[in-house]
């Protein structure tokens, strides 16, 4: 199913994060196990486990990884202050509030600060930020994007997809966020139960852009601090998985962090997830690594359109992406009849329709309609009602 550098960095994984003596094993290629781990971003996690003779490989990446760690928690530091300063509730999502479950959070890889304010504060944060020298970069409809000092910031306006809609929780949980607390610095996250929602989340999230092991692990360590014992669940996770529909996908994950990740819990509650499934899923993370770095865009982009357009249909799915991308709506909502052609000549322009012709193409349509298949299997393929008009 995998192969034995794949099984090697497994191993790694293990030991660093469970105590679990590796056995590795035989013919690894240390080399490509590095560059395995440098797929899926997880270098630094790895890296305390691996054997002496290769220890040297290892250092350099894995310091890089730290040094980053502790860039961005002090800029995120000082983003939390500037706000709580002005009274502008705000939340750290992912980054830290997935690291903080970590037996040394220092070696999650981290990447940008995302970050998520009320709504109505939106506007109002926006401003503070320009005024306080973050550079403006980017924007959609979920979120505006700025940099400062080498750092990516995400303020969010919206989280979650309409589809596996979070966000009355996440909202809600604004105002009641805790405070935790990384090598000296404090920074405000959701409330535990919605903060490990978000993280599972996240991963049916990167299975359209490229799933990693680093979004598997975020979980698999919540699952280890605040799900490790079945009344955990029952009690207090199993009511909210059901009402966003992730029920399912929660059990399959786990029990593939059982089966291959040397999550040690005993725990019964994903014991009647489908084996097979769960082993198909990492045979997917392994193929796509982190964002989807080993996959060649044409063909993402081929599968993400077959399988939302199964979903949705051809022209709601050309709409919302192009809602979602266009530059132009985003300044100028009048466009927004247009989205749909925009979001075809974009297609077009990429060479995606093109994708339709030949042999090599038929195999990518085979395999994205396999893929929306799988999506069915974990409970993800939810089609959105449409809304009926009103006459």
């Amino acid at each position: 199913m995998i192969n034995v550098n794949q099984q090697a960095l497994l191993e790694l994984l293990k030991a660093s994060l469970f105590g679990i003596e590796p056995l590795f094993p035989e013919g690894v290629d240390w080399d490509a196990v590095l560059q395995e781990a440098k797929d899926q971003t997880v270098v630094a996690l790895a890296a305390p486990a691996v054997p002496e003779e290769e220890v040297e490989k290892w250092r350099i990446p894995a310091a890089q990884n730290k040094m980053r760690f502790f860039q961005i928690l002090d800029e995120q530091a000082k983003l939390v202050k500037l706000f709580q300063d002005v009274g502008i509730p705000l939340v750290i999502l992912k980054g830290c509030a997935a690291a903080m479950y970590y037996p040394e959070p220092l070696q999650r890889t981290m990447g940008d600060i995302d970050f998520i304010v009320p709504p109505e504060r939106f506007e109002e944060a926006d401003s503070f930020m320009v005024n306080n020298g973050y550079v403006f970069c980017d924007d959609c409809p979920r979120h505006k994007k700025y940099s400062k000092n080498g750092i990516v910031f995400e303020l969010h306006k919206r989280y979650s997809d309409t589809r596996w809609d979070l966000e009355p929780l996440i909202l809600n949980g604004i105002s009641e966020a805790a405070s935790y607390e990384l090598y000296g610095q404090r920074f405000p996250a959701l409330l535990n139960e919605i903060n490990g929602l978000i993280l599972l989340d996240h991963i049916r999230m990167h299975f359209y852009i490229g799933l990693g092991l680093r979004q598997i692990i975020d979980w698999m360590m919540f699952v280890h601090s605040s799900l490790s014992v079945d009344s955990a669940w029952e009690e207090h996770f199993l009511l909210l998985v059901r009402e966003v529909r992730l029920e399912t996908f929660a059990m399959t994950v786990t029990k593939m962090c059982k089966l291959w990740l040397g999550l040690p819990d005993r725990i019964t509650w994903c014991d009647s997830a489908d084996s097979e499934t769960a082993g198909q899923l990492l045979k997917i993370i392994f193929s796509y690594g982190n964002f989807g770095i080993k996959e060649h865009n044409s063909q993402r982009s081929l599968e993400g359109l077959i399988m939302e357009t199964s979903r949705s249909g051809v022209f709601h799915f050309l709409q919302k992406t192009g809602e979602t991308t266009w530059k132009a709506y985003h300044k100028h909502p009048v466009l927004r009849p247009f989205a749909w052609l925009y979001q075809a000549i974009r297609f077009l322009k990429n060479g995606v329709v093109a994708l339709f012709r030949g042999e090599r193409n038929k195999v990518e349509s085979y395999h994205a309609i396999k893929m929306y298949k799988f999506h069915k299997k974990l409970g993800i393929n939810y089609k959105q009602k449409r809304k009926k008009k009103v006459e």
